[in-house]
Order: structure tokens, then C-alpha cells, then sequence
């Protein structure tokens, strides 16, 4: 008799079950390979959820392809971010050209840290004193841990200090009176310790905390001071190994006293560290943008653009028969030919300064290769950081120019561009602004006190301008430099959010959840067909059975009438 298998039961030729899970040939009795049809009715209808399986492994290679374009991009971005003459106010981390480097002609002498957006200049810095911390001690004991013998006190400071009293007892050691002042340091002012002079001789030193402050001792009577050595039968101190000095410096002839070695007041913006003394030496010190700072962006801006190129040259790269490589996924992609053709443009762009001179990245010393590249000639580029720093800036950043130099930039907007207008301003004969025009359009500019206020949802919104003339026409010109306006292009094409990238790859995600849910719908309706084939089928090969021993039966039957 033949049985047909199942997960959960064996069934006779007698019963039908929706649970069976083969029905083949060796075990058919009509010897019909059911499971062969189950397969093929089934395979069938999972062709569907194949090919949707397909687009959503070709979308996941897209997604990845242009999350690595999202990044590349984004890495040039970060090159490109302080080289575009903004502030944190108008969207960038840092603006290279407002920092400032101080190149001094000895560092061994002084050094000098200098503040963002100092005025530019040259000083002659002669170093004649630096100051010193009054240091001075007692004699020297035989032991720094037995008893010195002494009953008494006194007290001490610094100039910057409070005076303390320190009490001695006739049992109390050199490393007790040390640690005795040294718990009252940060109110005295006055530090001490343990010089070890020989094996057998030890030396309290008193040393001031800060330079330039001279330490006070006063006796309460008992003689405790000169029995330690620390000062004389006169009162004087009697050890007095370093004396207290103020620092002195010559600043462009102008001499400078400070008590300290570091002086951040005598020069606006810039502090001096001071090292050493050299009196007889006159030292250049010239503060001047950081160029190193932004060498260094160039460069590692030609270097992340030209790994983003290598990524675009990969998704551009075919067979030998014509056709795209295995690694081009987004070969002939119209999204990153919109992006390729907007970054060319603003790598483009150029600039005709005042003078007339036309300014672009080969001024620079940057040029394309053959593959469309970028190269850097450092010499060049050496040149015109050292000898044109302006240029560089107007090239490269967002500037403002206007025709009165009582009107300056304040604020400005981070979505700002190239634009020039004429502000036609008027001023009260109270003093204070009225209003700001431009082609008699007092609407597009709010004043609030000395301040131009571009208006909310006009073409100068965000911009903020102060202006302490009076009434007057005056020529505004916002000139948008190549990086400024490369870093835009690249933001809105790979922002992490709501840029072109972003929402595309959104999308793709978007729709992989809606293919995978039907897929997922398609393969279970699939299984559920096979149940319903495998039970129809097991019920076909049960009636088979049924009849084939009927038949045998009756044949049975007519055998033995005969």
C-alpha cells in the first residue's frame, strides 16, 4: 500500500491530509511525481517575489554607493569649511583667515599666542628682564627629621599673599616646619621644601608662588627667624638666593614693567610668554594670518576632492565590450551626473578683483590632470599665500565691499551669495537712522539704532550691517568666493539631511520597506499554496489507491467465480 508523508501523520489510502510535504514518483502509487508539480506551480508564483528581491539588493548597492559619495563629499566639505571667510554665526566651524600666527625671529627668547581676527603688524620686541620668583633660605641643619630645638613663631607671605603665622615647637623637625607652611600656601603665597646639600646638611627653601612677589618674614619674638637662618640679628633676610625682579620689555622703544612672564596686556590680542633675557637683542615679531593653517587646508582639500574624483571615475568605468563595470553602480546615474556637473561648475569659478585681475584655482597652483584631477604646484601656492593673502581670501571666501567705510558687515546669513545693491540711507536730524532703501524699497531693511537689518524673507535676509555716517547713497557688493560657493554646491547635494544624497537614499530605504513587505506577502501566499496543492494532490493519490484495490477486488472476485 502505498503512504504519503507528513510533518504531523502517515495517512492510508483511506485519508487525505493538508499536511503532507512530498508526493513522489518511488511512493506514488499511479506513479506520478507530485512533488515535482507542487514545486513548479509554487516556483511559479515565487518569480514575482524574486524579482522584487532583486530590486531591493540593487537599491541596497545604490544606497551604499551613495552613502560613500555622501561621505567623500562630505569630507571635501570639511576641507573646504574654513576657507570660506565665515564666522560660527554664519555657518562655519572656523574662519582661517581671522586666525592669527605670531613669527618671531628668536623663540628661544619669547613665544607669543595671538587671538582670532588681531590686527595684522610687525613690533620690535627687545626682552630685558623676565621676572622671578623671590627664593630664599635658611641654614643649614644636620637632620631634616629631628628636633630642631626651637619654641615660637612668625609669620610670612607673599606680596599677593595673606600673612600667616606659623608656630614652632621645641620638638618639631625641618620636614614639620616644612609641612607646617606648605599647609597655608594658597593663602600665603610662599611654598617650601627639603634641599638634601650633603649627607649630612639639609636647607629649608621658601620660594613665592608667582613672579615678581617679594616674601615678607616677620618674627613674633622669639627669635625663631634668626635661629633658622632665615634672616640676620637686623631682621634682613639673610639667604637670599634669587631675587624678585619684574619683567621688562621694550616694545617699539616702549618700555613695559609687568610682575609676570606671561603679558597679554601690552600688545591688543596678543599675550608674550618670555623665557629668557637678552637685553642687547632687538627682536622682529610679525603678527600675520595663520598661512600654515591654511596651507594645510588646500592641501587637504586637493586630496579629498581627488578621492572623490577616483570615486566618480569608478562609477564611470566600463568593459572592454562597452558595457559597466562590476564596481559602477551608479554608472550613468543621473543623480550623481547632477552633482559631478555642479561641483565642475563652482570649481570654476573666478574672480576679477578691483585691479582687474582674474583669480581662480591656478592662481592657487592648482590644476586638472587628464583625468580631470586635481594637482598642486606648493611653490605657487607658497608664493601667493606669502605675498597676496588678500587675494587668496577674496578667491576663496564670501567678502563684503562697500563704497563708505563707515558701513561694515556685522552679521550675514549663511545661505548668502554673490549680490550688490546701493542703500539709499536716511538719518534724522535727531542723529538716528530712519531708513534703508534699496531702489525706494524701504521694506527690505528694518534700522534699529546704528544697525541695517536686512528683512525676513527678502533677498538680504540675515544680513546685519552698522553704519555711523550720515544720510546717503552707498554701494554694497557681496563677492561669493570659489570655496564658499563650492561648499554650498556640496552641501546641498550631501548634507546629512534634506539634501539631494539624503533624501535620495531616504526614498531608496523608503521603497525597500514597501518591496520587502510585498515580497514578504508573496512568499507566504507561495506557502500556502503548497499547502493547499500538497493536500489536493494527497487526496488525488488516495482515491487512486482507493480504486486500484477496488479493481483489484472485483478482479479477485471474477477469478474465483470461474
Amino acid at each position: 500500500m502505498t503512504t504519503v508523508s507528513s510533518t504531523t501523520s502517515t495517512t492510508s489510502t483511506t485519508t487525505a491530509s493538508t499536511g503532507y510535504s512530498a508526493l513522489t514518483s518511488t511512493d506514488s502509487g499511479t506513479g506520478i511525481d507530485y512533488s515535482l508539480l507542487i514545486e513548479a506551480k509554487v516556483n511559479a508564483r515565487l518569480v514575482k517575489a524574486d524579482r522584487i528581491d532583486a530590486k531591493i539588493t540593487a537599491d541596497e548597492a545604490k544606497i551604499t554607493a551613495y552613502t560613500d559619495l555622501q561621505d567623500l563629499l562630505q569630507t571635501v566639505n570639511g576641507s573646504l569649511d574654513g576657507l570660506r571667510n565665515r564666522s560660527t554665526s554664519t555657518g562655519a566651524s572656523s574662519n582661517l583667515f581671522s586666525q592669527r600666527a605670531a613669527y618671531i625671529g628668536d623663540d628661544d627668547v619669547f613665544s607669543a599666542t595671538v587671538d582670532d581676527g588681531t590686527e595684522v603688524g610687525t613690533y620690535s620686541v627687545v626682552v630685558q628682564q623676565i621676572a622671578t620668583k623671590h627664593k630664599i633660605a635658611a641654614d643649614n641643619t644636620g637632620s631634616k627629621t629631628d628636633a630642631l630645638g626651637y619654641s615660637g613663631s612668625f609669620t610670612l607671605q607673599a606680596a599677593d599673599g595673606a600673612a600667616v603665622t606659623i608656630s614652632m615647637d621645641s620638638d618639631d623637625s625641618l620636614t614639620d616646619l616644612r609641612d607646617a607652611i606648605n599647609t597655608r600656601t594658597s593663602t600665603s603665597g610662599v611654598a617650601a621644601s627639603i634641599v638634601q646639600v650633603s649627607d649630612s646638611s639639609y636647607r629649608l627653601i621658601l620660594t613665592a608662588n608667582n613672579t615678581g612677589e617679594e616674601i615678607t618674614l616677620t618674627d613674633g619674638g622669639d627669635g625663631v627667624l634668626s635661629s633658622l637662618g632665615l634672616v640676620d640679628s637686623d631682621g634682613a633676610i639673610r639667604n637670599e638666593l634669587v631675587a624678585v625682579q619684574d619683567a621688562i620689555v621694550e616694545i617699539d622703544g616702549v618700555t613695559v614693567t609687568r610682575s609676570s612672564n606671561t603679558i597679554d596686556d601690552a600688545i591688543e590680542g596678543v599675550t608674550l610668554n618670555l623665557y629668557s633675557a637678552s637685553p642687547d637683542t632687538a627682536i622682529s615679531m610679525e603678527i600675520s594670518t595663520d598661512l600654515s593653517s591654511i596651507k594645510t587646508a588646500i592641501t587637504d582639500f586637493v586630496d579629498a576632492y581627488n578621492a572623490y574624483r577616483e570615486f566618480v571615475l569608478t562609477q564611470q568605468s566600463t568593459t572592454s565590450g562597452g558595457e559597466a563595470s562590476e564596481d559602477a553602480t551608479l554608472f550613468a546615474d543621473s543623480l550623481l551626473r547632477q552633482i559631478t556637473q555642479s561641483v565642475s561648475s563652482a570649481l570654476n569659478t573666478s574672480i576679477t578683483t578691483d585691479d582687474g585681475t582674474v583669480l581662480s584655482l591656478a592662481s592657487l597652483g592648482i590644476t586638472f590632470d587628464s583625468s580631470n584631477n586635481l594637482e598642486l604646484d606648493e611653490d605657487t601656492l607658497n608664493s601667493i599665500l606669502t605675498s597676496d593673502i588678500d587675494a587668496v581670501q577674496q578667491l576663496l571666501g564670501l567678502t563684503m565691499t562697500s563704497s563708505s567705510s563707515q558701513l561694515s558687515l556685522l552679521r550675514y546669513e549663511t545661505a548668502q551669495s554673490s549680490q550688490s545693491f546701493t542703500l539709499d540711507i536716511v538719518r534724522g536730524e535727531d542723529g538716528t537712522l530712519t531708513s534703508a532703501s534699496v531702489d525706494g524699497d524701504s521694506s527690505l531693511f528694518t534700522v534699529s539704532g546704528n544697525r541695517i537689518i536686512g528683512a525676513e524673507g527678502t533677498a538680504y535676509e540675515g544680513i546685519v550691517l552698522v553704519y555711523t555716517g550720515s544720510s546717503g547713497s552707498v554701494g554694497v557688493d557681496f563677492s561669493q568666493g570659489l570655496a564658499d560657493k563650492l561648499y554650498g554646491a556640496i552641501d546641498a547635494a550631501a548634507a546629512d539631511y534634506d539634501s539631494d544624497l539624503a533624501t535620495a537614499i531616504d526614498d531608496l530605504e523608503a521603497r525597500d520597506t514597501t518591496l520587502q513587505s510585498r515580497s514578504d506577502d508573496i512568499r507566504t501566499k507561495a506557502e500556502t499554496y503548497r499547502t493547499t496543492l500538497t493536500a489536493y494532490y494527497a487526496r488525488l493519490e488516495a482515491a487512486a489507491e482507493t480504486a486500484a484495490l477496488l479493481l483489484k477486488q472485483l478482479t479477485y472476485s471474477e477469478d474465483d467465480d470461474s
